[in-house]
């Protein structure tokens, strides 16, 4: 039979996610970083902003994402903002891997098709 433990995420004593130690697969030199998964509420609250017709909604998932998952490095609001395009997307692959609890390859794949779908529809309006 199927343990609770098994099904949760591992909380600290005072109630916080516990970070892992992660390797972002997709950049060349693969560091390493210290992320959190994000709850399933956390990831259908993202997902809203994501599918929003108001572009800066669309804009702020990614950032979402990192901000909710990111432990180490700390960074603030504004560095977020000024992320290279290649360590957000490593960065957000990461997190929703551990959350998700897929590979991160996977993760890619699926953003990849996901994008073509969004360009082939652009192409159609």
């Amino acid at each position: 039979m199927v343990e609770i433990k098994d099904m949760i995420f591992t909380r600290s004593e005072d109630g916080v996610l516990i970070a892992q130690e992660i390797e972002l697969e997709s950049l060349a030199d693969k560091p390493k970083v210290k992320l959190k998964p994000l709850t399933r509420g956390k990831i259908q609250e993202i997902y809203a902003l994501a599918n929003s017709d108001n572009l800066d909604d669309k804009a702020k998932s990614d950032l979402e994402i990192i901000k909710n998952g990111l432990v180490e490095p700390v960074m603030t609001d504004e560095q977020l903002t000024d992320l290279k395009p290649n360590w957000a997307v490593a960065l957000t692959t990461a997190i929703l891997a551990i959350s998700l609890d897929i590979p991160q390859s996977e993760v890619a794949s699926k953003t990849k098709e996901a994008i073509e779908n969004e360009e082939v529809a652009l192409k159609k309006n």
